[in-house]
C-alpha cells in the first residue's frame, strides 16, 4: 500500500515537475530530423521501440507530423504491453501499439525507428545484447534515431539517477547503475557496424529552475560549463540524438 502510494506521488510529482515540457522538445527534434531525411511526396512509417506506458512523445510526434507538415503517417509502438495496456493505449488507428514479442512477426518495413532512452535500461554493459537490437532494428527501417544519456562524472551519473527514478519508478523500471559515455557509446556503434549520419546536441528537456540542485560546482572552464547548462540538465550532463545509416544501405 505504502508503495502504490509513493508510485502514485512521484507520478503526479513527474507530471507537475515535467508535464509536456519534455514530450513538447522532444518531439520537436524528432520530427525536425525525420522531415529532413523523408521522403516529402510519399508517406511515413515508424516505429517506436521501447515506446513506453506514457508514450507522450509518439503522441507529439505524429500531432507536429499532421498538422505542422501535413504528412501521411502510420506509427507502430512497441513495448512490454499487456492486454489491458493494448486495450487502454489503442485510440488511434494511426498509432498501433503491439507486445513486443509481436515484432519478430512483423514485416513491415519502416522508414524511421526511434529508440528513446531505451538502451541504459537494458544495461549498457550488455554489448552484444545492445548490439544485436540495433543491427536488428537497422534491419526493419531506413533510419535508426538513437536519444540517450551520457554521463562524465559522479554529478552527471547522480543527477541523471534522479530524473531517471523519478520519471520511471511508478511504471516499475528500474534504475541503472550506470549510463554511456563517449568511449561506451562509440564502441556499441562500431560493434553494430553503425555510421552516424547527423549528431543533435543542445535539446533541452527540463526547466533549468528544477534542476538547480543537481548542478555541479563551478570548475576551471567557466564558459564551456555555461554554455552546457543552457543547454543540458546538468553541467556535464547531456543528452544525444543520432540518425543511423542501416548496415546494408548503399552510398549514394
Amino acid at each position: 500500500m505504502i508503495i502504490k502510494i509513493i508510485k502514485l506521488f512521484l507520478k503526479k510529482l513527474n507530471n507537475i515537475a515535467v508535464g509536456n515540457y519534455r514530450a513538447e522538445n522532444l518531439s520537436e527534434a524528432i520530427v525536425k530530423l525525420i522531415f529532413k531525411y523523408s521522403d516529402k511526396n510519399k508517406s511515413i512509417k515508424i516505429m517506436d521501440y521501447g515506446s513506453g506506458f506514457q508514450p507522450k512523445v509518439i503522441y507529439h510526434v505524429y500531432k507536429k507530423l499532421t498538422n505542422k507538415y501535413n504528412k501521411n503517417i502510420k506509427i507502430h509502438c512497441f513495448d512490454i504491453y499487456n492486454s489491458k495496456d493494448l486495450k487502454n493505449l489503442n485510440q488511434n488507428k494511426n498509432i498501433v501499439f503491439y507486445n513486443i514479442q509481436n515484432l519478430n512477426l512483423n514485416k513491415t518495413k519502416y522508414d524511421f525507428c526511434l529508440l528513446n532512452d531505451v538502451l541504459h535500461h537494458i544495461g549498457i554493459e550488455k554489448l552484444s545484447v545492445l548490439k544485436n537490437l540495433i543491427i536488428k532494428l537497422q534491419n526493419k527501417a531506413k533510419f535508426v534515431l538513437i536519444k540517450d544519456h551520457f554521463q562524465y562524472g559522479f554529478f552527471s551519473n547522480l543527477t541523471i539517477r534522479v530524473m531517471d527514478f523519478l520519471g520511471n519508478y511508478f511504471n516499475n523500471v528500474s534504475t541503472p547503475k550506470k549510463y554511456f559515455n563517449k568511449t561506451s557509446f562509440n564502441s556499441l556503434l562500431k560493434l553494430s557496424n553503425s555510421k552516424v549520419v547527423e549528431k543533435v546536441f543542445n535539446i533541452k528537456l527540463y526547466q533549468s529552475y528544477f534542476l538547480f540542485m543537481f548542478r555541479e560546482p563551478l570548475a576551471h572552464s567557466y564558459s564551456l560549463l555555461m554554455h552546457i547548462v543552457k543547454s543540458y540538465i546538468s553541467r556535464k550532463c547531456h543528452y544525444k540524438f543520432m540518425v543511423l545509416f542501416p548496415r546494408k544501405m548503399s552510398k549514394k
